[in-house]
C-alpha cells in the first residue's frame, strides 16, 4: 500500500523528485519549497482552500473599499499566475525535442506580470498527466477531469510520485499533443501556468473550460473590480480572434462559447472586442461555419511561441 505521508522518503530515503524540487529554492527560500511541495502534492485540497477564500474577498469587501484591499486581490495574481496559448503554441511546449531556456528579459514579454519569470523546460519530454484541481474543486464539475499536465523537471516526476489523489500518469510527447488537440476540439482553455513556488517559471499547461477553470474565474472577477491599476490573473496569448463577416452564419455559438464574454451579436453578425479578447481560440474551436481564426495582436504581449522565443535567443547569442 502506498505510503502517503509528507515525509516523502521511501525506506528511509527521501526521493530524488523532493531533492531535485528543494533545488530549485534552498535553505534561503525553504518556505517557497514547503509552500510548493503542499501545492503540487495536494493540489485539489489547495484549491478548495484558495478558490472559497478569494469568493469570499470579492463579497465581503466592499466596491468603495476595493482599491485599499487592492494588496489582497493582487496577492495571488502576484505570485500564481498564467499566459493563455493558442493550441499550436501548447503543441510546440509538449513536442520540445530539447531543454527550454528563455531569460527574465525576454520572458517579461511574454508573462508581463510584477514577478520575474524565467521560462525555463527541463526535460520537456517528461509529461504527466493529472486531474484538473479545478474541476474537482466543483460539486457539479465538467468532463473530462484527467487533462492538465506538468511539463518538465522536477514536477512531472514530482508530481507522479506524491500527487496520488489527482491520478498522475506519465504520457508521451505525441500522446500529450493529441489531448491538447481533443481538448481544443472541446472548446477548452489552454492556460500555461506560472508560480513562485515554482521557481518563478513555467511548469504546467491547464486546458480547462469557463464553467470550472480557476484562473478564467479569477481573471473575470478581477476585471469588474474598480481599481486604477487593475490586476490581472492571466496574460493574454499575443493573438485575438477575427471573425470572418462573410461566412459568418450569427449562430451565437461562439457567444456562448467565449470564456471573457468578448463576442457579441449585432446586426446578426458575431463581433470581437479586441480588449478583451485574450486570443484562447474557444471560439474557433466551436465555429460551425469556419468563420474565425486567430492573428497576431501587437497591443498585447507576444506569443508563448517556443520557436520564435527560441530563434530570438539564438540571434542573440544566449
Amino acid at each position: 500500500m502506498h505510503n502517503d505521508r509528507v515525509d516523502s522518503r521511501t525506506n528511509g530515503r527521501i526521493r530524488e523528485s523532493t531533492k531535485a524540487f528543494f533545488q530549485l529554492h534552498g535553505w534561503k527560500k525553504v518556505g517557497r519549497f514547503l509552500h510548493g511541495y503542499y501545492y503540487l502534492a495536494r493540489l485539489d485540497q489547495y484549491l478548495k482552500v484558495l478558490l472559497p477564500a478569494f469568493r469570499l474577498l470579492n463579497k465581503v469587501v466592499p466596491e468603495t473599499m476595493t482599491e485599499a484591499f487592492r494588496g489582497l486581490f493582487a496577492y495571488v495574481p502576484d505570485r500564481y499566475h498564467g499566459k493563455v496559448i493558442s493550441v499550436e503554441d501548447a503543441r510546440k511546449i509538449v513536442t520540445a525535442n530539447q531543454d527550454v531556456v528563455v531569460t527574465a528579459d525576454n520572458s517579461k514579454k511574454v508573462i508581463p506580470f510584477e514577478l520575474a519569470n524565467q521560462i525555463t523546460i527541463r526535460n520537456p519530454e517528461s509529461i504527466v498527466v493529472i486531474d484538473c484541481g479545478c474541476r474537482k474543486e466543483k460539486k457539479n464539475h465538467c468532463h473530462p477531469v484527467n487533462v492538465c499536465m506538468m511539463v518538465g523537471e522536477p514536477f512531472a516526476s514530482f508530481t507522479l510520485e506524491h500527487a496520488k489523489t489527482l491520478n498522475p500518469r506519465k504520457i508521451s510527447q505525441q500522446e500529450a499533443a493529441d489531448l491538447l488537440q481533443d481538448c481544443h476540439e472541446k472548446g477548452l482553455v489552454h492556460n500555461a501556468y506560472f508560480k513562485d513556488a515554482m521557481g518563478d517559471q513555467f511548469y504546467a499547461i491547464c486546458n480547462c473550460c469557463k464553467c470550472c477553470c480557476g484562473g478564467i474565474e479569477l481573471e473575470r472577477t478581477l476585471r469588474t473590480l474598480p481599481l486604477q491599476n487593475p490586476v490581472k490573473e492571466l496574460a493574454p496569448s499575443g493573438y485575438v480572434a477575427k471573425i470572418d463577416q462573410e461566412t459568418c452564419v450569427s449562430c451565437g455559438v461562439c457567444v456562448e462559447k467565449c470564456p471573457f464574454d468578448s463576442i457579441h451579436l449585432e446586426q446578426d453578425l458575431a463581433w470581437v472586442n479586441p480588449v478583451g479578447c485574450m486570443g484562447c481560440g474557444a471560439c474557433l474551436a466551436s465555429c460551425p461555419s469556419e468563420a474565425i481564426e486567430l492573428k497576431k495582436d501587437p497591443s498585447k504581449s507576444i506569443p508563448l511561441d517556443l520557436d520564435a522565443l527560441m530563434s530570438k535567443a539564438v540571434s542573440q547569442g544566449q
